[in-house]
């Protein structure tokens, strides 16, 4: 064989092997792209869609800091108890800040194939971005609304004068300062383990009496400054 042809031969290989490895790598993507239309229309299949819709809180941890957009009737999957929950709006879920993730609430619906309740305890995670570096860093899970308005309803409003002796419980936590705190000559005021005092702005204590506190290493009594 001569030179000329040897050349021409492996020109001709190198050139089949090419258009061979691209023709694979096409029917391999969209080899994943079937498979992700098959996912998420199976999602909801034999699924019943619930009357109720619930509350989601997304959560994004990617070390990039980027927001996710994600589009209306996107689909979230519970990892304890196969429910799916589809997002009623479209939804901008903000970056890292501060080393804390990027967080925002979005109402969805609910389908459920079982009468099994729904598990609050479960990581929701979204199958459009599992072939991404986002799906490890990016979750949701159930608000529980009653238990955050159990909450809210649990602060203790402080202002003025405390005219007899008081304990600040850990039960009524937080204490929330809204105004200057005034205790008189002879009133103590004993501040249990554990409890949280909130200022809402610039007050101070004005102590005649006495305060005690008893917070504990592992329970201390916090303070905190709100804007």
């Amino acid at each position: 064989m001569s030179f000329k042809k040897l050349i021409i031969l492996i020109f001709v290989c190198c050139l089949s092997l090419y258009l061979l490895y691209e023709e694979r790598g096409f029917f391999t993507q969209t080899f994943k792209n079937i498979n992700f239309n098959i996912l998420s229309a199976s999602l909801t299949e034999d699924y019943v869609l619930e009357e109720e819709t619930k509350t989601i809180r997304i959560y994004n941890a990617h070390p990039s800091g980027e927001a996710i957009a994600l589009k209306k009737d996107t689909k979230l999957l519970s990892k304890t108890d196969g429910v799916v929950y589809q997002t009623k709006e479209t939804v901008v879920v903000p970056g890292i800040k501060n080393g804390e993730p990027g967080e925002v609430d979005v109402s969805v619906d609910v389908y459920k194939n079982t009468d099994e309740p729904l598990s609050t305890e479960s990581v929701i995670r979204i199958p459009g971005l599992s072939s991404t570096d986002y799906f490890k860093t990016t979750w949701a899970e159930i608000v529980d609304e009653t238990k955050e308005e159990e909450v809210k309803s649990s602060e203790t409003l402080v202002s003025g004068i405390i005219e007899k002796d008081s304990i600040w419980e850990v039960k009524n936590s937080p204490y929330v300062i809204y105004g200057n705190i005034f205790i008189p000559k002879d009133v103590t005021l004993i501040i249990e383990p554990g409890v949280e005092i909130i200022i809402t702005g610039d007050y101070s204590f004005l102590i005649e009496g006495e305060i005690k506190m008893t917070g504990e290493r592992k329970t201390p009594v916090t303070f905190f400054r709100s804007n």
